[in-house]
């Protein structure tokens, strides 16, 4: 990490303090997209289908439960 600060500093010729400024803003940025981890069981039939879906599997299971959540008429089919 040293060395590519260091190298980041000699290309674009930043400051210490803007090179702590820019490592505070990536910390915060980190913080608010930070989502709990839970255990979740799904069909194995769901699994394959989200998994075909290519890389970032995760990512869209995420997504589609968001979608999910937020639609009145699909939480009341699903409970």
């Amino acid at each position: 990490m040293a060395t590519v600060r260091k190298k980041i500093t000699q290309e674009m010729k930043l400051t210490s303090e803007q090179l702590a400024q820019m490592a505070e803003s990536a910390r915060k940025q980190r913080e608010l997209s930070k989502k709990p981890v839970i255990a979740l069981r799904i069909s194995p039939d769901t699994l394959a289908k989200a998994k075909a879906t290519g890389k970032g599997y995760t990512g869209f299971l995420s997504r589609l439960l968001d979608n999910a959540i937020n639609d009145p008429d699909m939480v009341s089919k699903s409970l």
